[in-house]
């Protein structure tokens, strides 16, 4: 807490002393009726009010004023970032809806307890009755909803990404389930309390309460025991002037003093727990004699220091005499307001976004990471409503219980309950049970933290990174390593993202962090590692607070390649561009195309883009589909880098379908448009691997190791060549690995058909990867692309069951009757055509693993024989392979190519197909054989060379054009023009001033949203990474009013 939040608890304080004064003495209470009305009783009413709103709009804010997030960057590292910077930040955090009604839960309990106070102030004998009614009301309603909302908090956890219409549903139907969970265990609790003792007795009535608290009590004892280290480790560093990740800014006196006496609080408590813990235990199975006593005196301990020291048994004599004062309960609950009820939620409340409990405890509640904390509002809202509604409730029940059991004299309607069983020794007990289960989960969770404490004190934590990065790292231009991450990813330079993550920069910490982590990011995803993009792209996001697009596009683009489109969905919402910028745009279609039964684009959405390389590579990939052709008759107007990488992809297929030379040829064209480009030289080396011509392609292979020798697809193809390797990078692992390790390689590279291909049974997943992995063998077999039910299940459907349900029928009404027949028909009938729907339904979800569409459409390729395995497939066809390709900033990225996009085919006959995937096949069976399994080692040692292979295969081949521009690219590569020269740059560029058509990201190619005379720079600019946007890029149906012809809209 700050210097500031230290005086507002000091106010509280001597308000509390004031009230000492101003008290008078009593000894009972008694309650006005409201036919005694008297313009004097409103006055508590007014007071606490007018204390309650001052919390409400200055206090709550200006408590959450300076909330952080760390989470780790580098081994033993975290970075901690601000998420509110002053009262306008925590004032619009606290505007959110559901932060909103979790705070007025907190604030009713509050002012039920300061209208207690207040009615102590005013008149401490007598209590009017509407006034207890509204104390009531206002404690009631927290003390209920607190354990509904942690109950619900624990059982969900971390969020998964859904749908908004089944993210409505489940939380509805999970909040109502909850509900008749917690008040079934209550009532469950109670009656069998009635049935063991044969009446209502209070200690049953107890633990009903008990039961239905326990979610709130359990969630506070996860909390506080998983929060205890770093609470007490940043608390002693605060109480000595140290600033720290709970406490940033530099701690007054007032804050350091609370700060000490909360760390003597938080030393205490493992023995306090485990004292209430065993008088508890203590009390209700050996049930002493001087229980009262022993209960009233501080349990176990506290009992036999007040039997042992006379010094002690005199204060606590006292004590029992200043309990009697009304003044005392006054400024006990003041105290306890300020301290509880603000001081310590709060400090829990900032731990708990912090991320504490993450990497400082085990077994605490864990709602969101602490990088969705600091990149998403509605993360940031989830904690604080889960901490103001979970706490509020628990922290005020237990006041109050507290309250009956020290000062129960002095409170309304202690002689009722004294006469229905509650007596002083009954409250006790109560008290003391619930706070000794809080203390045992407490406990345990710290037995279980307590192991980190070491581990916690020696973490390194970079308070400010956020300063020291602001105006290096933009959006562009942020730099010479930012310039250097941009064009390597461009150009697909893995070997120089490699080695830039390993160079030692004598730049600022954060910003070299920073960099890294994004060449990295890029690194995953132009591998296919998609699971590892994300993970690094939500790092790049919460090092840059959320305002990163090429970040967020990426973990789209890795949900969608991971087959999560919801999720995909969910991270395209929120970003704002500049209109006729159309990356967004394209990744959201291609989102929606990927699900053909539920996406809101069709075939005639196509036609809406123009002049689009990524929607004519498409439409190309479809064509390719529609006949398994590996190269088909489509003039291809693009000379850009998607178009490239696709033709990369195309000579995949021309291995496997045995067109060497027209592979070959298209090749050797690649690597003359692109002589810097690795996979062009990788594919004319596998190209000639399969036409005998090792030597040649050894030699491609030598100048590759000497340019890029960091890259794992060249390590891969030197592997392919006979080189020793070490099998730890998935493109040397997928040459030749075992299938143990490969079940893994599943998962990390989603995209890969080889990978998957590799694993026992991993057929489905192969073509759920990529579907055109198939082709060649489907060419062979004739099998056609698109799937439907034969004739044998229409018959065993429509013309075996259900006759067979109907005889059913007739043979039960001859023994039960007609009308028990005619139920038994509709039932199975019914339960017939639910099943069937049921498995329809499933086969149209989409995932990754064991899609049951997949399932079934590779059963069918097993009976055609259609069984593509890496022992039919051309080496290295992993290393070119590639399906659906988008760009985000350029880069051109793979997003596979899955079966059931067959259901977008259209319908030809079988016929037609089959006459002509004879003809291929015919032409693949004149042909030799691609090579299947990589050469061995030292073979150059032992075969002659060919003719002309002294002379460097592309020299040969190609000529000078195959090395234009390649001395300067190994010298950069060699570090003599690693860093750009000349002055770079260093503020930040919007998306229009930048130079799209060099970087081919494509612009105003949606001819329904152009306007004519208007250029991309004169449209409005949003803020990159908008969390709360007015405006998504998510397809939404158009107005059916409209008069356009398209039927999507992407605004």
């Amino acid at each position: 807490m700050n210097m500031k939040g230290g005086s507002q608890y000091k106010l509280l304080c001597i308000f509390s002393l004031l009230s000492l004064v101003i008290l008078p003495s009593v000894e009972a209470s008694t309650v006005v009726s409201p036919t005694d009305f008297k313009f004097f009783h409103l006055f508590p009413v007014i007071l606490a009010f007018t204390v309650a709103i001052p919390v409400w709009l200055w206090f709550i804010p200006r408590q959450l004023s300076n909330l952080q997030v760390a989470f780790e960057i580098d081994d033993d590292l975290y970075e901690v970032h601000r998420i509110t910077r002053g009262l306008k930040d925590a004032r619009e955090l606290l505007r959110e809806r559901t932060v909103t009604l979790s705070v007025g839960l907190y604030m009713m309990g509050m002012t039920g307890i300061l209208l207690l106070i207040t009615e102590l102030l005013f008149d401490a004998d007598k209590f009017y009755l509407p006034n207890l009614f509204l104390i009531a009301v206002l404690i009631l309603i927290p003390v209920i909803v607190s354990p509904w909302e942690t109950l619900n908090g624990q059982l969900v956890g971390r969020r998964k990404k859904s749908t908004i219409k089944s993210r409505l549903f489940r939380r509805g139907f999970r909040r109502i389930l909850t509900l008749a969970v917690l008040v079934a265990a209550t009532i469950g609790t109670t009656l069998f309390g009635m049935r063991s003792a044969g009446t209502i007795t209070p200690v049953w009535l107890a633990a009903a309460m008990l039961t239905f608290m326990a979610p709130a009590i359990i969630a506070y004892g996860r909390i506080m025991g998983a929060s205890w280290n770093m609470l007490l480790i940043n608390k002693w560093r605060t109480a000595n002037g140290r600033a720290n990740p709970i406490d940033p800014d530099k701690a007054g006196f007032i804050s350091r003093l609370f700060s000490l006496i909360l760390v003597v609080f938080l030393a205490t408590m493992p023995i306090t727990a485990l004292n209430g813990i065993v008088t508890v235990f203590y009390v209700l199975v050996n049930e002493p004699d001087n229980a009262t006593e022993v209960l009233n005196f501080g349990g176990i301990i506290g009992h036999s220091i007040y039997t042992r020291i006379d010094i002690i048994s005199e204060l606590l004599f006292h004590w029992q005499f200043i309990k009697a004062l009304p003044q005392f309960l006054s400024i006990y609950l003041t105290m306890n307001i300020a301290i509880v009820g603000l001081a310590f939620i709060f400090e829990l409340t900032r731990n708990l976004i912090l991320g504490g409990q993450s990497f400082g405890g085990l077994f605490g509640v864990t709602l969101d990471t602490p990088r969705e904390i600091r990149t998403e509002t509605a993360a940031q809202s989830r904690q604080l409503s889960f901490a103001f509604a979970g706490f509020s409730g628990y922290t005020v029940f237990l006041l109050i219980l507290v309250s009956y059991k020290e000062f129960g004299d002095l409170m309304p309607y202690t002689g009722w309950l004294e006469s229905n069983g509650f007596d002083e020794g009954m409250r006790l007990l109560t008290t003391w049970m619930f706070i000794a289960v809080g203390q045992a989960i407490f406990l345990l969770t710290w037995l279980l933290s307590i192991i980190k404490f070491s581990y916690l004190s020696k973490l390194r934590f970079d308070l400010n990174p956020d300063e020291r990065r602001e105006g290096a790292v933009k959006l562009e231009g942020g730099g010479w390593m930012r310039q250097a991450v941009e064009i390597a990813a461009h150009n697909e330079d893995l070997d120089t993202l490699i080695n830039f993550q390993r160079r030692s920069i004598s730049e600022d910490a954060a910003i070299v962090r920073h960099e890294k982590a994004r060449a990295k990011m890029w690194e995953m995803a132009i591998r296919g590692l998609w699971p590892l993009a994300i993970e690094e792209a939500r790092k790049v996001l919460a090092q840059s607070g959320g305002d990163d697009d090429e970040a967020r596009m990426i973990v789209a683009t890795g949900h969608i390649a991971s087959r999560r489109l919801d999720a995909a969905r969910e991270a395209l919402h929120g970003l704002q561009q500049p209109e006729g910028y159309d990356e967004p745009e394209l990744i959201a279609f291609i989102c929606e195309w990927m699900d053909p039964w539920h996406g809101n684009v069709t075939e005639d959405d196509i036609w809406d883009w123009e002049n689009n390389s990524c929607i004519d590579h498409l439409q190309m990939l479809m064509s390719m589909l529609r006949g398994w052709k590996a190269n088909p008759p489509i003039n291809n107007v693009h000379n850009d880098r998607l178009t490239r990488v696709a033709k990369l992809s195309m000579i995949a297929m021309m291995r496997a379908q045995r067109q060497h030379d027209e592979a070959l040829e298209l090749a050797l064209q690649l690597v003359k448009e692109d002589p810097t480009s690795v996979r062009p030289r990788i594919a004319v080396s596998l190209c000639l691997v399969d036409s005998g011509d090792w030597h040649s392609a050894r030699s491609i292979m030598i100048e590759l190791m000497e340019s890029d020798p960091m890259d794992p697809r060249v390590t891969a193809l030197s592997f392919i060549l006979g080189q020793p390797q070490s099998e730890d990078k998935l493109e040397v692992a997928l040459v030749n690995a075992d299938k143990k390790r490969m079940k893994k390689l599943i998962n990390e590279a989603p995209v890969n058909s080889v990978a998957a291909l590799s694993v026992k049974g991993g057929l489905d997943e192969a073509i759920n990867a990529n579907i055109l992995i198939a082709g060649h063998e489907a060419v062979k077999r004739g099998m056609t692309p698109r799937y439907s039910f034969g004739v044998i299940s229409i018959i065993m459907n429509y013309f075996v069951l259900f006759p067979t349900w109907i005889i059913a029928g007739i043979y039960v009404s001859t023994i039960r009757g007609e009308a028990q027949g005619a139920a038994i028909v509709v039932a199975l009938i019914l339960f017939h055509f639910g099943a069937r729907r049921f498995s329809k339904q499933q086969r149209r979800v989409v995932r990754h693993r064991d899609q049951k569409a997949m399932v079934a459409y590779a059963r069918r390729m097993k009976r055609h024989k259609v069984v593509p395995a890496k022992e039919n497939l051309p080496v290295g066809t992993h290393l070119l392979l590639s399906g659906i390709l988008v760009t985000i900033n350029g880069v051109v990225l793979d997003v596979g190519m899955p079966g059931w996009l067959t259901v977008r085919l259209p319908k030809d006959t079988d016929k037609t197909v089959k006459t002509k995937l004879k003809r291929q096949a015919n032409l693949i069976s004149k042909s030799r054989p691609p090579r299947l399994l990589p050469l061995g080692e030292g073979w150059w040692l032992k075969r002659p060379k060919e003719e002309g292979a002294e002379v460097p295969a592309l020299e040969r081949l190609i000529g000078p054009a195959a090395y234009r521009g390649r001395q300067q690219y190994i010298e950069r590569k060699k570090g003599k023009a690693s860093r750009p020269r000349g002055r770079v740059s260093g503020s930040s560029k919007p998306v229009s001033r930048l130079n799209l058509d060099a970087k081919n990201i494509p612009v105003n190619t949606i001819r329904s949203e152009r306007k004519p005379g208007r250029s991309l720079s004169e449209d409005p600019i949003s803020r990159i990474g908008t969390l709360s946007p007015k405006e998504g890029v998510i397809p939404q149906r158009k107005n059916p009013k409209d008069d356009s012809e398209d039927e999507i809209s992407f605004l």
